[in-house]
C-alpha cells in the first residue's frame, strides 16, 4: 500500500513539474517585443513580428496598466516607446487565455539600445487585430481598427522587405504615422 501511494506521489510530481516545461517548449513560447502607443488615450501594444516563424502574427491590443510618468511623458511625445514582455505563448495570446504579463518597458527600441525604464505589469483589455503575416488586408493594404474618435490603420506585412506600419486617423483628419519600421529587422545583441 505504502508502495503504490509513493507511485501515485511521484507520479502526481512529475505531472506537476512536467506541465509547466511542456508549456515552455509550445512551439510560440518566447519573447514577443511590442510597441506601446498612445491613442486617443488609449494604450495600444502591437506585437513587433518577424516575416516568418513563430513571431510572424501581427496582433494589436488595447491594454493597461501603471506606467512610469518617464513612459507617459514619452508616449504623449510620440517617441518610441518598446516593452519585452517575459517569455509566454503567442498562441496563448491570440487565444484569449492571457490576460495580464510582466514586461521592462523602453524608452527606444528594446532589442537596439534602448533605456530600460523597469517592469510594468500590462493588462490586455482587448484584441484588436490578430493576423498571419501575409495575409491580405481589406483595403488598400491596411486593417482598419475603428476607434471612438477615428481608426487605427495597420499595413498589412506582406513578407520579406514589407514594413510594419500603424496610423491614425482622426475622424474628419489627415492620418497620422505612429509607428513605422521595417518588419524583416534581426534583433541586435543589447
Amino acid at each position: 500500500m505504502n508502495e503504490a501511494l509513493t507511485v501515485k506521489a511521484l507520479w502526481l510530481m512529475l505531472c506537476c513539474i512536467s506541465a509547466p516545461l511542456w508549456a515552455c517548449l509550445h512551439a510560440s513560447h518566447g519573447i514577443h517585443g511590442m510597441v506601446l502607443l498612445q491613442v486617443e488615450d488609449q494604450l495600444i501594444a502591437s506585437h513587433l513580428p518577424f516575416p516568418t516563424g513563430i513571431h510572424a502574427h501581427q496582433i494589436v491590443l488595447q491594454v493597461s496598466g501603471e506606467l512610469p510618468d518617464q513612459v507617459l511623458q514619452a508616449l504623449t511625445a510620440k517617441s518610441l516607446v518598446t516593452l519585452e514582455p517575459q517569455p509566454f505563448a503567442l498562441k496563448d495570446l491570440q487565444q484569449g487565455k492571457l490576460k495580464t504579463f510582466n514586461a521592462q518597458v523602453y524608452l527606444g527600441h528594446f532589442e537596439r539600445g534602448g533605456k530600460d525604464l523597469g517592469t510594468v505589469t500590462v493588462l490586455v483589455q482587448q484584441k484588436l487585430l490578430d493576423k498571419a503575416v501575409g495575409a491580405v488586408a481589406e483595403q488598400d493594404g491596411l486593417y482598419r481598427l475603428p476607434l471612438p474618435q477615428g481608426e487605427l490603420l495597420v499595413r498589412a506585412i506582406t513578407g520579406e522587405g514589407a514594413v510594419d506600419e500603424i496610423l491614425y486617423q482622426a475622424k474628419g483628419k489627415d492620418a497620422e504615422q505612429l509607428y513605422f519600421e521595417s518588419a524583416d529587422f534581426a534583433p541586435q545583441a543589447k
